[in-house]
């Protein structure tokens, strides 16, 4: 049997960074259950048989202009730079979509 202050179901990031928050600030035992078998939700990479890290359920991508946010969540992961770009190709020529400015 599992004592605990506070129990937790999920471990997204709503349910990941609530427990982290309510242990740490708080300093109360927190119980987490999930379906899985890892955290994360669906932001979860794992390594293949051949040793490349693999979005187990598709990519996601994170972005932010608040630095604190980056600071809070550098205390848990290593970034990887990635930039999104996505372009259309139509009569020999490349778009950038969403349709802008540059466009």
């Amino acid at each position: 049997m599992y004592k605990c202050d506070f129990l937790i179901v999920g471990s997204g990031f709503a349910g990941s960074v609530l427990a982290e928050r309510i242990a740490n600030d708080l300093n109360k035992l927190v119980l987490i259950i999930d379906k899985r078998n890892h955290i994360g939700g669906n932001c979860y990479d794992e390594y293949d048989e051949n040793g490349i890290l693999v979005h187990k359920y598709g990519p996601h991508i994170f972005h932010t202009n608040e630095k604190y946010i980056v600071d809070y969540l550098s205390q848990f992961t290593n970034w990887y730079k990635y930039e999104h770009q996505v372009l259309a190709y139509s009569g020999n020529e490349y778009y950038n979509i969403p349709i802008n400015i540059n466009t």
